[in-house]
């Protein structure tokens, strides 16, 4: 597959993913304090560039992902697309290596790409977690970035990016995509698809697929900030949302995730429906002239 065609759907990805309404994130209509809509914007377009790159080269994914967050980083003041890279990048080099939109191939060149990472492209993702500045926590097990030792441990013991995913799988969605083969992306792909079709509106069938994702999965960076029962709340509401949908409630759940500021954010599922919006471009890329 063209990599120009690649890039563009990761880039489009974004702007789409945070155009649309996403109850407790950024989106058209709402911003956070300290990061703003046209900062995805601006950032999820810039990093396209080592996506780019990545197709072209088909190695060294650790680089990229540290090339993109830097790309992404001179465009906003602060941490807006880390997930989104991690998704989009390990999926772009897997379509550039498949050439085609097959799932199965798809999904076994994803775990190869992990499983063949070195310790060399774990040492890049420190670096690029880094350079993000995300609000971390001290890690159940594995090395902790923060910590100086980290690198070392990390070259002595040969850690690559499959290991290193696999000491947060059980606790982090992004984790488990990359030591499951992306799963939970491709259901939000399959998901995208079927209310795009019934709706004929994209933005509202990001919405919805969201919401799916949300009813879900308790979103990781809610569990991280609130613990498991609150995320787990939520995801009851996302439910209840999508069963009686109308725009009055999708408003109110909206307000409610946002009575505490960013601590009831469901970032990571955002990161996920931007990971789904990407294979569902890469999809109609395949089967059509007009994309959308």
């Amino acid at each position: 597959m063209n990599p120009f065609d690649i890039m563009r759907a990761s880039q489009i990805a974004c702007c789409l993913e945070v155009s649309a309404f996403k109850p407790g994130n950024v989106h058209r209509y709402k911003d956070f304090d300290d990061v703003k809509y046209h900062h995805f914007i601006a950032s999820g377009i810039a990093f396209g560039e080592a996506v780019y790159e990545l197709c072209i080269n088909k190695s060294n994914i650790g680089y990229y992902i540290k090339k993109a967050v830097s790309l992404s980083r001179k465009w906003s003041p602060s941490n807006t697309n880390l997930g989104i890279i991690l998704l989009h990048l390990p999926i772009a080099l897997a379509i550039s290596k498949v050439g085609t939109f097959d799932e199965k191939l798809l999904r076994e060149e994803l775990l190869r790409i992990a499983k063949n990472s070195t310790y060399k492209d774990t040492i890049y993702l420190y670096e690029a977690i880094k350079l993000a500045n995300p609000n971390l926590t001290k890690p159940k097990e594995g090395p902790d970035v923060m910590d100086e030792e980290s690198i070392k441990e990390i070259e002595e013991k040969k850690i690559n990016l499959y290991d290193i995913f696999l000491f947060s799988a059980d606790h982090d969605l992004i984790g488990g995509e990359w030591v499951n083969s992306f799963p939970i992306s491709f259901e939000g792909c399959k998901l995208l698809e079927h209310y795009y079709e019934k709706e004929r509106d994209i933005n509202l069938a990001i919405t919805k697929t969201f919401l799916s994702i949300l009813s879900k999965y308790p979103d990781s960076l809610i569990i991280k900030k609130k613990g498991y029962d609150v995320a787990k709340k939520v995801s009851e509401l996302a439910k209840k949302v999508l069963k009686d949908f109308s725009i009055e409630k999708l408003k109110e759940f909206d307000n409610y995730l946002r009575l505490e500021g960013n601590k009831l954010n469901p970032g990571t599922t955002a990161d996920l429906t931007a990971s789904s919006i990407m294979l569902f471009l890469i999809k109609r890329i395949n089967e059509s002239n007009t994309i959308l």
